[in-house]
Parts: C-alpha cells; sequence; structure tokens
C-alpha cells in the first residue's frame, strides 16, 4: 500500500495531495483517539492526566513557537524558489537551517530544564505537592522532544517543498504509538518517568521514518551554518516576525492550563479530551488542504502567476467548508454520543461525559474558522508576508485571554435552537478559544482580500470578482445542504431511539451511526443537486467504487464455475 501511495505522489495535484495528507492524518487521528480512550478509561479525568497534559505546555510552547508553523512557512517559499533555480545551493540551505535550528533549540531547552520549576508554577498556579513535582518532572523530560522535533521539522520542509507528504503524514502516528506504548509497557513498571520516555521514544520514530526520504530527495547534511548566504537571511527575515505570530490553538491550550489549574480537578485533562476530538476533522480535511496548498500557492507567487494564486485559494477554501460545515452540524447533535462511545468506560464518570461534550460542542461552534486560518495564513507565508498573521495573531491572543478570564467564571445559558449549551468553567474556556478563533479567521480572510485587490493589476480585477462570487456561491450551497442533512440527522435520532437500547454502546453507536449516515447521504445528494463540484468528485468515486466491486463479483463467479 505504501509503495501504492508513492506511486501517487509521483504527480501532484491538491486533490491527490490532500488526499494522501488527509488518509494518514485520520489514520492519526485514529490512533489518537485510541490513546485519549486509554487515557480516559485507565486514568479518567483528574491529578495524573492533568499533570500529563499540563507537562506538555512549556515544551510544546516553544516548539510551537520557533518550530512548529514557523520554521515551514519560512523556509519552504525561499528553499523552493532557490530549489527551481540551484538545488545544490538549496540543499546547503537545507543544512544551514538544520544545524542552526538544532543548536538554538538545544540550548533553549537545557535552560528551560535548569528553570523548571519556576517555570511550572507560572503555568499551573493552581497545582501543590506531588501533582506538582510530577508536573516538574515530566517537562523536563518532555523537553528533550523539541530537539527531535526540531529535525524532523526540517525533514518535513524539505518533503513538503518537493510535494512529498506520504512519510511526513505517517510520522504522527509513529508518534502516538510511542505516547500508547508508554502508557501500557513503561508507565506500569516504571511509573510517570516511563510514560515521559515513552513519548520521547515517539518523537524519536516521527523523526527517523522521515530521514531515508529526505536524502532520497537530495538531502545531503553538512557541518556548516551560512548566515551570509542571502536565502538564509531571507528565511531569518520571515521567521523572526512569525514567531510573534504562534496558531491560536497553542495560546489557548496554554491559557486553558494556567486558568484551569485554578479550576476543579480533571478541568485540563477535560479541555484536552475535547480539543483533541475536535481536532479530528481539522487533521483531516483542514490541516491537509491547507498543507497541500502552501507548497503551490508558494510557487504560484514566485512565478507571480496571479490568477493561479486565486483559483488554488479558492478551490482550498471550498474544499475547507464544504467538508467542516456539515461535520460542524453533526457534531453539535451528536456531541453526546460522541463522547459516551469514546469515553464513557471505566474512571470516565457520566459527570465527566457530561462536562466533555458540553465543551466538544462550544469548540465545534467555531469549526468552520479553525479549518479556514491554517490555509489563510498560508496564503499571507507564501506571499512571504508575516506581519499581518502576527499582528492579527496578537489581538487575538488577548480576545482569547480575556475572555477565557470571564466566561470560566461565570455560567452563561445559550440556546442555537435544538442544541442548547452552558458556558462556564472549562466551557468558558473553550468558549472564549472559538469566539477567538472566529475572529481570527475573519480578520485574516478581509485583509488578505485587501491585499489582493491592490496587488492585482486592473485589467485582472474580473478574476478576482470571479474568486468573491464563486466563493460566496459556493458557500451558500454548502449551507443549504447542510441545513437539510442537520433536519434529517436530528430527524432520525427520534426514530431510531424507541427501537434501541440507548443505555448500551451498540444502541449509541446504532442510533448516532444511522444518524450520520442518513445525514451523510442527504448532505451529498443535495450537495451535487446544487452541483457542487466536491459532491460531483465523491459521487464519481463511488460509481467507480462500485463498479469495481460489480466486476468483481463477476469474476470471482465466472472462476467460481
Amino acid at each position: 500500500m505504501i509503495n501504492k501511495l508513492k506511486d501517487l505522489e509521483k504527480t501532484y495535484t491538491l486533490s491527490k495531495a490532500a488526499a494522501i495528507v488527509g488518509v494518514f492524518t485520520l489514520l492519526s487521528r485514529v490512533v489518537g483517539y485510541l490513546r485519549d480512550m486509554l487515557f480516559a478509561s485507565r486514568l479518567g479525568p483528574g491529578p495524573i492526566l492533568d499533570t500529563y497534559y499540563a507537562a506538555f505546555r512549556i515544551p510544546d510552547f516553544v516548539f510551537n513557537l520557533l518550530i512548529l508553523g514557523t520554521l515551514s512557512v519560512a523556509f519552504i517559499p525561499v528553499f523552493t524558489e532557490v530549489m527551481i533555480k540551484d538545488r545544490k545551493r538549496a540543499q546547503t540551505i537545507a543544512s544551514t537551517v538544520l544545524n542552526l535550528s538544532i543548536l538554538i533549540m538545544a540550548s533553549i531547552c537545557l535552560l528551560l530544564i535548569l528553570f523548571a520549576v519556576p517555570l511550572t508554577k507560572l503555568i499551573v498556579p493552581g497545582f501543590s505537592g506531588q501533582k506538582f513535582n510530577d508536573t516538574v518532572l515530566l517537562t523536563r523530560i518532555f523537553l528533550i522532544s523539541p530537539i527531535i522535533f526540531t529535525s524532523s521539522s526540517v525533514f518535513s520542509s524539505i518533503l513538503n517543498a518537493n510535494k512529498k507528504f506520504l512519510l511526513v503524514s505517517l510520522a504522527p502516528i509513529l508518534y502516538n504509538l510511542g505516547i500508547i506504548g508508554g502508557l501500557l509497557v513503561l508507565y506500569p513498571r516504571y511509573g510517570i518517568v516511563g510514560w515521559g520516555f515513552g513519548v520521547v521514544a515517539g518523537a524519536l520514530m516521527h523523526m527517523l521514518i522521515q530521514v531515508p526520504s529526505a536524502i532520497g530527495h537530495g538531502f545531503s547534511w553538512k557541518p556548516v551554518i551560512r548566515l551570509k548566504d542571502e536565502a538564509v537571511r531571507k528565511i531569518g527575515k520571515l521567521f523572526v516576525p512569525r514567531i510573534f505570530g504562534l496558531d491560536i490553538s497553542n495560546i489557548s491550550l496554554l491559557i486553558a492550563t494556567i486558568i484551569g489549574s485554578t479550576l476543579a480537578a480533571g478541568s485540563i485533562s477535560i479541555f484536552n479530551l475535547a480539543n483533541n476530538l475536535q481536532a479530528v476533522p481539522l487533521g483531516v480535511f483542514a490541516v491537509s488542504i491547507a498543507t497541500a496548498s502552501f507548497p503551490a500557492l508558494s510557487e504560484m507567487f514566485a512565478k507571480h502567476d496571479e490568477k493561479g494564486f486565486l483559483k488554488m485559494l479558492s478551490k482550498a477554501m471550498v474544499q475547507i467548508l464544504f467538508f467542516l460545515i456539515p461535520i460542524t452540524i453533526l457534531m453539535l447533535l451528536l456531541r453526546a454520543y460522541i463522547v459516551r462511545l469514546g469515553f464513557g468506560r471505566g474512571q470516565f464518570d457520566w459527570n465527566d461525559t457530561i462536562l466533555t461534550f458540553s465543551t466538544l460542542g462550544v469548540f465545534s461552534v467555531s469549526l468552520f474558522s479553525q479549518g479556514l486560518t491554517p490555509l489563510l495564513a498560508r496564503a499571507f507565508y507564501a506571499r512571504q508576508n508575516t506581519k499581518i498573521p502576527v499582528i492579527i495573531n496578537a489581538v487575538t491572543m488577548l480576545i482569547n485571554a480575556g475572555l477565557a478570564y470571564q466566561l470560566s467564571t461565570h455560567v452563561y445559558d445559550v440556546n442555537f435552537g435544538i442544541v442548547g449549551i452552558t458556558i462556564g468553567g472549562v466551557t468558558g474556556l473553550a468558549a472564549a478559544f472559538s469566539i477567538a478563533s472566529i475572529f481570527n479567521a475573519l480578520a485574516l480572510f478581509i485583509i488578505l482580500r485587501i491585499k489582493l485587490s491592490r496587488s492585482m493589476p486592473t485589467q485582472d480585477y474580473i478574476t478576482l470578482n470571479e474568486f468573491d462570487d464563486s466563493l460566496f456561491s459556493s458557500a451558500s450551497r454548502i449551507l443549504v445542504a447542510s441545513a437539510a442533512m442537520g433536519l434529517t440527522s436530528y430527524g432520525v435520532i427520534y426514530l431510531i431511539e424507541p427501537l434501541v437500547n440507548t443505555s448500551t454502546a451498540l444502541g449509541i453507536l446504532i442510533q448516532s451511526g444511522l444518524s450520520a449516515s442518513v445525514g451523510a447521504i442527504v448532505f451529498l445528494v443535495t450537495a451535487t443537486i446544487l452541483r457542487l463540484p466536491e459532491a460531483q468528485k465523491i459521487g464519481k468515486i463511488f460509481r467507480k467504487f462500485f463498479r469495481f466491486s460489480r466486476a468483481s463479483a463477476v469474476e470471482s463467479a465466472k472462476i467460481g464455475q
């Protein structure tokens, strides 16, 4: 199967690249879901799981700040530009970036290990005693991972710049397997120390899987740091502003940990478990499409192909909305079923279930904006503009922090027609994140649209108007199809309820599964009637599959005769 997917990578299209990234992101999310099921059933939302999640905040923050979403967006456009002209020089630049990044990250992590105690007090002011000491210990172990992930990110950037996404997408699966191995094998024997080193082992596998392919695409390590190279300096100019444009989801986790440590025990765990659930469709669809689009957007900007840039951006935005809007509605309707099926066992009691599905519902309201943000930000980065996203992110962070404090310390009842949600405590943290996410996406889109109108020649305004019309038309049709789906799914829930035992996992699975399946069919049929190209493509895939299945059955029958 891996070899077939590698063959698929030989010719690049957005659909193929997004499919590869999406399939393996889905597999990674499935493994991550299994990981969280084990966390919930074996530990439950409480001191140990709170400690585990809290210990990630400092290592994740420094890595996300300096490398994830920072190095790649500064490196890929410049590396691509140089690679088109001189592949040998491009590899020297890659070695410089790798060596310099590891040197800086290792130095920072060493300092953080030394000052882990005071830093942990800032991150979890509500922790004390053994819970605090365990958080410090795990934090120090986890600080090994950013050094490894830094190397891995450079290899990922090299492969993505070459429009190769397979192994990059496979790497997170290995990381999650390392965490699961740490929990199942090392934790029972060595306690939290063993669990911590399982995380480090997963990070090491994440890096090693990519090295052979990077070498196969021309990378050859050299012990050089050429700071005077014009391209390296250009990467630095793009890199430095991007540091201040840390993704809102990472800031949200930090804010949630700080405030959550002062709330009831298990609040940090519930926030993270709900966040991980809503991140599944984001990773499968939004991030995969944004990741696959970025190299092409960078290349089009480098070639001054503004029409191609607009066409690619429009196509990617519509694809993200096509998947995330209906998923949002299903997630709101079925949030209780999703949490009960995933976590409702072992140490995870009914009160934990209620809090988690309520938090998931609040998260899901902003799913569309969370999905568009990575793409819109990358559209700026592809145009080698990191300042605008930085400014918008700074404002978004302030909104998130202010609302998180306000909404977590008060209780509000909010109704969305047939769906009601109580905001307060941990759900207040999620509400702050959702509101800030919607602001972030809207601000990015409006300013990007203004920038595009100013940069395009007057004779190309018709292309920009077509972009607007196409986007509005597609979004409207998606909303209509999603509304039809939502009404159908809601009806199926109540039609099925008297026929199954909803106190059992099987009954819950049947009820929610039928509701989601019938709703999805209605969405695809309605979207096809409304002439949405994405639905028509999915229809073609299903028709090909059924033709293949029928041909295989006929062939088997002939052989049997």
